[in-house]
């Protein structure tokens, strides 16, 4: 049986909440979704594996189409974020259209919110939901045993979409899972445009967040934290090390979650002398200031802090249960211990006007982080915020629902806009992005503190989309 797993061209992408100048510098990522699946399928009998991240090799859903057709695959995978639908259902149209017989499973976030939307779209065979780690290899088993419809708890069939159990479960010991299955795909190509070390990649170390921030958008991974052993961590890093990966980039929802196992994770390396850097996204408040100076000497370079707004009230509205107190002190922290740092904000909250976006842009430059990052808060499926913003009508219609059933390019993300309106958050994150990366204090101190040319060419690429911002 042949499979390809795909992660689809990103041409018909829905309008992103960044200004363009920004989403054009962000770097190039792996596909991690896929490239587990993969990892989970390649011991089973009989299966020929291949994968495509269509957006790094630069793969049109046509010449995607022509080689299933070409190569007479059996079994297609798509993984499908809601903003990249449009996308997905070209690239699984070409592919009926010049090889009906193949079947196409969807995977990801998207068919796991909306998976009989998806279905009755009519080109996605099945739809998987949640971690597909063990079900999709079980669903591949059934197919070769000759079964047409594998029936496999967490993957449904177009036919029986009706009255399909949309029940699922997460993995509950991540350390049974075999590393990503990296060399399917060009190592070489992977980068952060944060940083000079090239070739990078990404890695999960956790899965699910316990906390109940009411923004967070992946309900696929459920708000149980799930923790790999901090031994399963490195010796994946060590893996990575071995392929010429130079940066590993942790894409956990909150890699301190578990303070311990984060400061273990940072003794192994320096007990196995592993010479590779690391970035990772916490939360303030979880560690102690010595910590930072244990991560740093274990190649920690970066941390993302989701700090989120200058504003008390809207901070605690938020339920993220943190402080601005707490914000500052690990800024200090990581700053002193010569950590890069990056802050993470959003405009548009709730309950949000002019005198709280002030507060926030404010705060943005207290803390003097490496980099900040500002976005419009979007109103993502399946989240609480979502939910309040039907509930108090400043969203008058299930939106997201209804593009699910019927996908238009016209279709925009919905934002919330009560206070403010779109025209006034979108000139204010413009403004937030000029006002912060355009100080001359700023600009002289990265330059000052850019130790190579791949560095500066690194900062200088940053400085131009900083002024491609309109006004």
């Amino acid at each position: 049986m042949k499979l390809l797993l795909v992660y689809p061209p990103l041409t018909r992408a829905l309008p992103s909440i960044l200004p363009g100048e920004v989403e054009a510098g962000r770097g190039c990522f792996p596909p991690l979704g896929i490239l587990y699946l993969a990892a989970a399928v390649k011991g089973l009998p009989g299966i020929e594996l291949s994968a495509i991240d269509a957006p790094t090799q630069e793969l049109t859903a046509e010449q995607i189409a022509d080689r299933v057709l070409r190569e007479r695959i059996d079994v297609v995978g798509i993984t499908i974020l809601s903003f990249h639908l449009l996308d997905a259902i070209e690239l699984a149209q070409k592919i009926k259209q010049k090889s009906p017989q193949t079947l196409i499973v969807a995977g990801g976030p998207h068919p796991h919110i909306y998976p009989v939307e998806t279905l009755g779209l009519g080109m996605f065979d099945f739809a998987a939901l949640g971690e597909g780690e063990e079900i999709f290899p079980a669903f591949l088993s059934g197919l070769a045993r000759g079964e047409q419809e594998p029936v496999v708890p967490g993957i449904i069939s177009r036919s029986k979409r009706a009255d399909a159990d949309l029940t699922f479960s997460n993995l509950p010991d991540l350390d049974r899972l075999p590393f990503p299955e990296r060399t399917l795909l060009p190592v070489e190509k992977y980068f952060s445009v944060l940083s000079p070390l090239r070739p990078s990649t990404t890695a999960i170390s956790s899965r699910g967040c316990p906390y109940r921030c009411i923004f967070c958008d992946r309900p696929h991974l459920g708000k149980k934290f799930r923790a790999r052993s901090a031994s399963n961590v490195v010796a994946e890093m060590e893996a990575c090390a071995a392929l010429g990966i130079r940066e590993i980039i942790f894409y956990d929802d909150n890699f301190t979650t578990s303070r311990e196992r984060a400061l273990e994770i940072a003794e192994l390396i320096l007990e196995r002398r592993l010479k590779v850097a690391w970035d990772i996204r916490a939360r303030v408040g979880d560690l102690k200031p010595l910590d930072y100076h244990l991560l740093r000497r274990a190649g920690l370079q970066r941390i993302h802090f989701g700090v989120e707004s200058g504003d008390p009230e809207l901070l605690e509205s938020l339920q993220k249960k943190i402080t601005i107190a707490q914000a500052r002190e690990a800024f200090q922290a990581a700053n002193k211990a010569g950590i890069e740092t990056l802050a993470y904000f959003m405009l548009g909250l709730p309950g949000e006007n002019l005198d709280t976006l002030n507060r926030t842009l404010a705060l943005g430059r207290e803390l003097k982080p490496d980099y900040i990052h500002f976005s419009l808060l979007m109103l993502f499926p399946a989240t609480p915020v979502y939910a309040l913003a039907l509930e108090k009508g400043i969203v008058q219609r299930d939106l997201w629902r209804e593009f699910a059933k019927n996908p238009q390019p016209d279709f925009q993300p919905p934002i919330w806009e009560e206070k403010l309106g779109r025209e006034e958050l979108v000139s204010a994150l413009h403004r937030a992005y000029r006002e912060f990366y355009l100080r001359p204090g700023y600009i002289f101190s990265r330059l000052a503190r850019t130790r190579s040319w791949a560095g500066f060419k690194t900062q200088t690429r940053m400085g131009w989309s900083m002024l491609g911002l309109k006004k």
